[in-house]
C-alpha cells in the first residue's frame, strides 16, 4: 500500500524493512522519546512485526525526495469505536526541523479520518517531550483530564476539530 500527497509518500511497513525501523529505533536520538526504551533485537522486530502486520495496525515509512526518513503509524484501530493511536517519528535530522513531519501526519491522519473513516485518535505523548506536545496541538489534540502527574499522557482529538485545524496547517503542505 502506498499514499502520496503533499510532496511525500507513506509506503506501508513490509518485512524487508523492518531491519531498517529496528536500527531507527534502537538509536538513542528515537529511543530517548519512546516509551518503550530497550534494545531491540532481530527476533524483537520479527516477533512485533508479526503482530502488527494487519488491518487494526497501519505501519508506514515516511519517504521523501527518494530517502526513507521516519515512519508514521496507525494502531490499536478500533472499528466500532472508530478510534486509533497515531505516532510519527523522522530519523533523518536533515528533515527533522522543516514541514516534512507535518505533512507526514496530516497524510496520516487524512488516511484515518478519510479513508478509515475513523472519529477520533487518541495519543499518548510524554510529558517531558515538548516538540511532540507542540506538534500535536498543531493537530487540534488536547490534553486528557487527570494527565497532570502521568509521565505518558493522553491526548485525544476528534475528526471536526482536525479538519478545523487542517486549514490552518495548508501553508505546511506542497
Amino acid at each position: 500500500m502506498r499514499i502520496e500527497g503533499y510532496g511525500i509518500a507513506l509506503e506501508r511497513l513490509t518485512l524487508d524493512k523492518i531491519e531498517l525501523l529496528r536500527n531507527w529505533r534502537n538509536d538513542p536520538k528515537i529511543q530517548q522519546y519512546m516509551e518503550y526504551r530497550e534494545y531491540i533485537t532481530p527476533e524483537m522486530q520479527r516477533n512485533w512485526f508479526d503482530r502488527i502486520n494487519n488491518k487494526y495496525n497501519y505501519y508506514f515509512i515516511i519517504t521523501c525526495d527518494g530517502k526513507d526518513i521516519g515512519l508514521v503509524n496507525l494502531k490499536n484501530i478500533d472499528y466500532e469505536r472508530k478510534c486509533a493511536e497515531p505516532g510519527i517519528f523522522i530519523y533523518e535530522d536533515e528533515y527533522l526541523n522543516g514541514d516534512t513531519g507535518i505533512r507526514a501526519a496530516v497524510l496520516n491522519t487524512d488516511f484515518a479520518f478519510e479513508t478509515l473513516n475513523l472519529k477520533y485518535l487518541y495519543g499518548h505523548v510524554l510529558k517531558t517531550n515538548k516538540r511532540a506536545v507542540r506538534f500535536n496541538s498543531l493537530f487540534g489534540y488536547s490534553k486528557a483530564t487527570g494527565q497532570e502527574d502521568v509521565l505518558n499522557q493522553l491526548y485525544t482529538v476528534d475528526k471536526e476539530t482536525y479538519l478545523q485545524k487542517r486549514e490552518t496547517l495548508k501553508k505546511f503542505l506542497v
